[in-house]
């Protein structure tokens, strides 16, 4: 059994055995951008529940969507806390994951932290990488993956290959954005960008409490970055070309993605690199060394 499923267990069993809360808030994206980091902060606030599975994965499941059962949707209390979230990062990419959960909670409060796509898309590699050997090497993935379209519908019975070859596509935050809120109105979305939130994590989640309603920390837990992107990675580098074809997929997105959150990602190596500010060739050579591929 993986450990996921382990949690999953262990949290249904928990369910069985006494009081629970149902889910009241979501941190739904993005994968890779600290969403571990962010959740694992705020279950430590003394008003939001904690408890094994972080990501209950319950919009991409194949379930009956017209007459969903929620009784599992839920959080066993283990103190004296009443709130309880869910923090599932695909839930912004997968279509229909939020018109599912808007037929839930209309109100739902949600969050998502966004990190520069092409380093979000390496560090998603790697960790599929890490996972499975077989995983190609990143010149094929950019190959085979870096064109693929947003998709408009994924099978749930089909999630793990969807989501394992998602790597650039998951990086079309503008597209994204814009499809969510259509569905949720801008007033429940919290926005947060990778740096801040590291840099800042008291005024990140004074920003979250705020979204919550909840007091803000009296005493704030100390910064944890889970999750790390793995600094030795095997294979070999891509070309500066294919990483410039990569770069360039984002450059419509992004305008997109900067007017609709109004996060500025000038910063953002990519974004850089589409300003003229950064070379190619200088951002190829910082990812490649980050991930100790050989050039």
């Amino acid at each position: 059994m993986s450990l996921m499923a382990a949690r999953r267990a262990q949290r249904l069993a928990l369910l069985e055995e006494g009081e629970s809360v149902p889910i009241r808030f979501a941190v739904v994206g993005v994968q890779k951008a600290a969403t571990s980091t962010l959740y694992a902060m705020l279950v430590q606030h003394p008003q939001v529940v904690d408890g094994p599975q972080k990501e209950l994965r319950f919009f991409i499941e194949d379930h009956d969507w017209d007459h969903p059962d929620y009784s599992t949707y839920r959080r066993p209390v283990l103190g004296p806390a009443r709130l309880a979230g869910d923090a599932t990062p695909v839930y912004l990419f997968w279509p229909q994951a939020l018109e599912r959960m808007h037929a839930y909670h209309p109100g739902m409060p949600l969050m998502a932290t966004f990190r520069d796509p092409v380093e979000r898309a390496f560090s998603q590699w790697a960790m599929q990488r890490n996972r499975r050997t077989d995983f190609p090497d990143l010149p094929e993935a950019i190959e085979r993956y870096a064109a693929d379209a947003l998709p408009d519908r994924l099978s749930e019975t089909a999630g793990g290959p969807d989501r394992r070859q998602s790597l650039f596509t998951r990086g079309l935050y503008g597209a994204q954005v814009e499809r969510g809120l259509a569905v949720f109105p801008r007033r429940q979305w919290l926005f947060l960008e990778f740096r801040e939130l590291l840099s800042d994590h008291v005024a990140a989640l004074d920003r979250a409490t705020d979204h919550l309603g909840i007091e803000r920390f009296t005493t704030y837990p100390k910064l944890v970055q889970r999750s790390a992107t793995s600094t030795t990675n095997p294979g070999t580098a891509p070309t500066v070309a294919a990483l410039e074809a990569v770069v360039q997929r984002y450059a419509d997105d992004l305008a997109l993605f900067e007017k609709l959150t109004e996060i500025d990602t000038s910063a953002w190596p990519t974004r850089r690199v589409l300003s003229g500010e950064l070379a190619i060739e200088d951002f190829h050579a910082r990812l490649c060394g980050k991930l100790g591929l050989t050039v």
